[in-house]
């Protein structure tokens, strides 16, 4: 039997990432065994939600029922215009207040040290603590103060984390990229404005570092943008269409690698 084991990279985009719970329902309803997991923003909350056991079909039904006032609540401060305290309080009780260690499967988080600029990879601790890090968009939200850093968004420096999943033992690596999406066209206040340069930035660096992932999946996901929670089910069908789609080639790689399920 082989010992090769498989991994899959879930990438950020707000509410555009929620396309990568439609891929992780389809990889589970084939039998795909996804072995270790790496996420970062989006695709930390439900890469992490996964491998802490919960139910594929019950997150999205619950995340087609959020809005954001579910989420956030606003805290006008010098270092964040958004507190996360409401989310941070819904993924303790979502993650059981398990530890990273304590998972079914390796698994790690990709966060942005807001002082050095460096990629930091949580796979230790309270998983609520890392994820709450790496979904913290800043300006936006208030950074988060973890092991002596100061952490905001990992999209800023992995927005699909392929190497992180190599790193944690993944021979085989699929990946979720679900784009950028559109810029606001209007722009109302400082968080749009934020939002729009964030993109903006992420958009430049999807350029210069290309996704090298085995199978690279990237769902159809058209207009829709980072804030449209109220498509939750129509992004999530989009995730599920893609996996599909790309069904055939990752079972035909993984039987290349002699993997049986």
């Amino acid at each position: 039997m082989t010992t090769k084991k498989i991994g899959i990279a879930l990438g950020a985009g707000a509410a555009r990432g929620l396309a990568n719970l439609g891929v992780l329902q389809v990889l589970e309803e084939h039998s795909i065994p996804i072995q270790i997991i790496s996420g970062t923003s989006a695709g930390a909350l439900i890469g992490a939600l996964y491998s802490c056991g919960t139910d594929l079909k019950l997150i999205g039904e619950m995340a087609s029922e959020l809005n954001w006032n579910d989420l956030v609540s606003l805290s006008i401060t010098r270092r964040g215009l958004v507190s996360s305290e409401k989310l941070y309080q819904m993924l303790r009780l979502l993650t059981k207040e398990r530890d990273f260690e304590d998972l079914r499967r390796p698994t790690a988080v990709v966060a942005t040290d807001i002082i050095s600029g460096k990629e930091v990879v949580i796979n230790s601790g309270l998983v609520a603590d890392g994820v709450r890090a790496s979904l913290s968009i800043p300006g936006v939200f208030i950074p988060v103060e973890l092991n002596g850093r100061t952490l905001v968004d990992g999209a800023l420096v992995n927005r699909v984390p392929v190497s992180v999943c190599r790193n944690l033992g993944a021979d085989f690596v699929i990946a979720v990229h679900v784009g950028i999406g559109p810029l606001r066209k209007t722009i109302r206040n400082l968080s749009d404005v934020i939002t729009n340069a964030t993109q903006i930035l992420e958009g430049q660096l999807s350029l210069l570092k290309p996704i090298q992932a085995d199978v690279v999946l990237e769902p159809d996901l058209g207009n829709v943008t980072s804030t449209q929670l109220n498509r939750a089910r129509e992004i999530i069908e989009k995730g599920r269409r893609a996996a599909l789609a790309s069904l055939d080639l990752i079972e035909e790689e993984l039987q290349k690698l002699g993997v049986s399920y």
